[in-house]
């Protein structure tokens, strides 16, 4: 054992809608473990209770019970209440071999070698508890419950005790588990008038019934095997005069052990109520202790053994468990409620009744008939057998469902025969070789009544109830040394056919001792049969909905494919990487999408990928993220930019790869190279294409208004700020991408604010402390050699240039791209000859003098000069080199010293271009320095700057 106490885990809900009950469980292993403790605990060392709340939630119940066993190292675990909560740790206790003591009442039908059943079963509640309503109160019965296993599984034996004592089912409801309103099931009751109302109804589902029932003024007795003392609390007295519940404990028992339980719960906790699962409870902390003290060692294998010898006065009386099915043996007693809120004993079980987990009932009350009168004359039986053809069909039909029934012979030492409704035997479940005594037995033959006289199938089928014939009882004599037993399989109201059960005559106690387990394996087969058609209907439907869908849908459980529409079936055929990437990618998908799609680019396409997801089902549907649609918006791609250079091309690979990242860009290039196209481009084909791509020119915006324009402000943030704040041009461009123009115009004390909203992903509005994530990718451009302004000038930060430049782009001038020259200049006369209807084309003498030419401007003086070009040739078909030179003859845009065979161009001569194409536009212009700039594609500072440059005065 632990060398410093014992470790218990307590899993109880204290809240959610079991709370009412569980709060008490919870309360009564406190009580029991402070009395271990306060006797010296085991050994010397305590108890240490280490208490979880599940708040009636089987999958949180999972979740708690591991962090228990991993987390706080506990030996045992007690609780829970409710039978989902049980089921859904069961495979926790072997994985980790660790016991549970289930301290509830429960339905049965269960053995397990990890758990100790403390609660009462079926058999030692009810066996007596039916009987005994029939002959004081009533005959006709309507069920209520609570719509899960254990009410259902309850409501199964009720049917059965009700068959056999004279009673009957007049109707039978289920509500959603903590339901509130019941005033249909109240309608149902008003119309079936039954005697009794017998509910399984829990927890504040319980409650709120009892009280509405109540105000509906309804008169019959309410029954009930699980309402106790603390439900009786939360309605208030009042609600529960005519209510009756059997349990193996009452607070109103008379004995010195109950005394003294009852004593130390209100000294503890302040309470008088107590019902029969506190004591079962408190009952399994004392059982466990008495395993404990017959132990040298802590072992799980030999706590198993000595807790099946445990013993324990308790409460109710002397108590053991059962060292066969780990069950325990209690009392039986039926109580009738009180004004005062307790129970009042009115019968009481004189003994101990042995816990029977599985459904079982005596010979003499079994709900089947035994057949022993003399057989009829057998000139009248017929051997009557189908087609190949027909049985075919037939076991075509029941094929799916088959696999259920194979597994009987594994358990059982019969042979079994699924029998069809009109009495055909479809197949004989189990090996061919286990038939070899019986021949006539054969897939295709009839066994109705009709044909084969009396045998447990056809009488079965007639009744629907299961029928046993034995030996000589049979009509037909091949039957003779046999026994037949036949257990309707009845899907409502409709019996599908028959589980025949075949046995030798000398087996026939064994064979009615099987019977209820056999009756039990039917009803699971059936209900498995109508979930099966449950899912096929659903899954039917689903599929025709999806399949009108131009998605892929993905159902998966357990990283595995349960489900895809035509479509996604034909994406997997095409692109077999989209399985390991669903794999390897569910978890950033589910922590990404946020109801959001994510987009992720599979192999050479691009999809917007949402998920939802329904307990371990994962729903994932991929949509092809159609960007052709793009060109109906006018949006540049990469197939749209000109260019044959191969310097070009190698600088449009890097760009294309940039655009199938995330990552900053930085693009380098002269006045006019086409920055902004390039950014567009890789915006429009990149993940965020469809959201916001926002450009602005660092250069253009006054130093003092810089901040308030990339991040926003609040409402007074500074003198004429708009009352109600405003977004910055991060906020906007949210989800996509911002264009950083000019980037190196930034004044440095705004590169360290961007340089920590690139670290972050954060910003913060001018006058405001709330920080806002954002999700913005930024590519920026400039025409300055920024490793100059770091080394030379210290005009910009070297940590923001390389946060900038994960991909960097530099653009080719013009000047060293002559080759892509007459295709650019024929794109700008082609733009102008669509938009006026004309068809004007360029002279031989033209290209050449436009091949020849440096174009200090780039692309936007070649665009500039084309257009001035095309109006100045007026209504001529062909431009020739002398529109280009015009308007005046010593003032050539395409100066003789650039003409082709003189390729020794320097800086000088593109300054000096540079300053006459100034002095043009500032002519031209008026001097209105905006209007220059934006011709220029510059912002107003550079120009400023140039003018200083080149010592160009303006006339004001």
């Amino acid at each position: 054992m632990s060398n410093d106490c014992f470790r218990i885990g307590i899993l109880f809900s204290l809240t959610g809608c079991t709370a009412i009950t569980e709060t008490g469980q919870y309360q009564s292993a406190l009580l029991a473990i402070q009395s271990v403790n306060q006797s010296g605990g085991i050994h010397g060392k305590p108890l240490e209770p280490f208490v979880e709340d599940i708040a009636s939630d089987p999958l949180l119940t999972y979740k708690k019970a591991e962090h228990l066993i991993i987390n706080k190292k506990v030996q045992v675990l007690i609780g829970p209440y409710t039978s989902a909560c049980r089921k859904a740790i069961l495979p926790l206790l072997k994985k980790y071999n660790i016991l549970l003591l289930y301290p509830t009442l429960y339905e049965g039908n269960e053995q397990n070698d990890w758990v100790f059943y403390c609660g009462a079963l079926p058999n030692q509640q009810l066996q007596s508890f039916v009987p005994w309503i029939i002959s004081q109160l009533g005959v006709s019965f309507h069920l209520v419950g609570s719509d899960y296993i254990y009410p259902r599984e309850t409501n199964y034996h009720m049917r059965q005790l009700l068959n056999i004592n004279g009673g009957q089912v007049v109707g039978e409801s289920y509500a959603p588990f903590g339901c509130q309103h019941f005033d249909y099931i109240l309608k149902q009751i008003e119309y079936t008038a039954p005697d009794i109302v017998f509910s399984t109804l829990i927890g504040d589902s319980a409650v709120s019934f009892y009280q509405q029932y109540h105000q509906y003024g309804f008169q019959m007795p309410l029954c009930s095997p699980i309402t106790a003392e603390t439900e009786l609390k939360a309605m208030n007295a009042i609600h529960g005069k005519e209510i009756y519940t059997s349990f193996p404990y009452f607070k109103t028992i008379q004995n010195e052990a109950n005394q003294q339980f009852v004593r130390t719960y209100h000294d503890r906790f302040g309470s008088n109520v107590i019902s029969s699962v506190m004591e079962n409870t408190y009952n399994s902390v004392f059982l466990l202790c008495d395993a404990l003290r017959k132990m040298k060692k802590f072992d799980t294998s030999i706590l198993r053994e000595m807790l099946c010898q445990s013993t324990f006065g308790a409460p109710q009386g002397f108590v053991k468990f059962d060292d066969n099915n780990h069950h325990l043996w209690q009392y039986s007693r039926i109580g009738h409620a009180t004004a005062e809120g307790n129970f009042d004993v009115i019968w009481e079980s004189p003994t101990l009744i042995a816990p029977t987990p599985f459904r079982s009932y005596s010979a003499s009350t079994l709900p089947l008939r035994i057949y022993t009168s003399n057989p009829r004359n057998t000139k009248h039986l017929e051997n009557y057998t189908i087609s190949e053809e027909q049985l075919t069909n037939r076991q075509e039909r029941w094929k799916d469902n088959l696999f259920f029934l194979n597994q009987l012979p594994m358990f059982y030492p019969y042979q079994f025969f699924l029998i069809g409704a009109d009495g055909i035997l479809i197949e004989c479940i189990g090996q061919q070789s286990a038939f070899e005594w019986h021949t006539e037995l054969k897939p295709g033959t009839k066994w109705s009544v009709e044909s084969k006289g009396r045998n447990g199938y056809g009488l079965a089928l007639i009744n629907h109830y299961t029928c046993i014939v034995q030996g000589i009882q049979h009509d037909d004599p091949s039957l003779k040394k046999c026994i037949t037993a036949g257990i309707p399989i009845i899907e409502g109201d409709e019996c599908l056919g028959v589980l025949g059960v075949l046995s030798k005559t000398d087996h026939f106690t064994n064979l009615l001792n099987c019977l209820s387990a056999l009756e039990l394996f039917v009803f699971s087969f059936v209900k498995f049969i109508k979930e099966r058609k449950n899912h096929l209907l659903y899954k039917n439907i689903l599929q025709e909905i999806v399949n009108q869908s131009n998605s892929g849908f993905f159902l998966i459980q357990n990283e595995n494919i349960v489900f895809m529409n035509d479509y996604a079936e034909s994406l997997l055929i095409k692109k077999p990487s989209i399985k390991d990437m669903i794999k390897r990618n569910l978890d950033y998908i589910i922590d990404k999408s946020m109801g959001k799609p994510v987009r992720r680019r599979i192999e050479n396409e691009v999809f917007d990928i949402s998920y939802q997801c329904w307990h371990d089902y994962h729903l994932i549907k991929f949509t092809l993220f159609n960007q052709r649609r793009l060109k109906n918006h006018h949006k540049i791609l990469f197939q749209d930019i000109i260019g044959k250079d191969s310097s070009f091309i190698e600088t449009l690979n890097v760009a294309k790869t940039a655009a199938q990242t995330d990552a900053n860009v930085l693009i380098i290039g002269e006045s006019g190279t086409g920055k902004e196209l390039f950014a567009n481009a890789i915006h429009n084909e990149s993940l965020r294409s469809d959201k916001p791509f926002v450009a602005v020119n660092c250069g253009a915006i006054a130093k003092e208004l810089i901040q308030s324009e990339f991040f926003g402000y609040v409402g007074g943030a500074f003198t004429g700020a708009n009352k109600n704040g405003k977004q910055g041009l991060f906020e906007i461009a949210n989800g996509g991408t911002l264009f950083l123009d000019e980037v190196g115009e930034l004044p440095l004390d705004l590169q360290v604010t961007l340089l920590r909203v690139l670290q972050e992903n954060e910003i913060t509005r001018v006058g405001d402390h709330k920080r806002i994530p954002i999700d913005v990718r930024i590519i920026a451009a400039t025409n300055k050699n920024l490793l100059n302004e770091i080394a030379y000038k210290g005009t910009f930060r070297s940590d923001l240039y390389y946060r900038l430049s994960v991909f960097q782009i530099n653009l080719v001038p013009l000047r060293e791209r002559s080759i892509d020259l007459p295709e650019l200049a024929n794109y700008f006369l082609n733009k102008l000859n669509g938009k006026n209807h004309t068809e004007k084309i360029f002279s031989h003498k033209a290209l050449e003098a436009i091949k020849a030419y440096s174009w200090p401007g780039n692309i936007r003086e070649l665009s500039n000069v084309v257009e001035r070009s095309y109006y100045l040739s007026h209504f001529q078909s062909e431009i020739d080199i002398y529109e280009l030179e015009k308007p005046k003859k010593n003032d050539s845009y395409l100066s003789e010293r650039s003409q082709k065979g003189n390729e020794d161009i320097t800086v000088i001569d593109n300054a000096q271009s540079e300053k006459k194409l100034i002095l043009n536009y500032l002519k031209e212009m008026d001097s209105n320095i905006s209007k220059v700039a934006k011709k220029m594609g510059m912002s107003r500072t550079t120009l400023y700057k140039k003018l200083n440059v080149y010592q160009i005065k303006i006339k004001r």
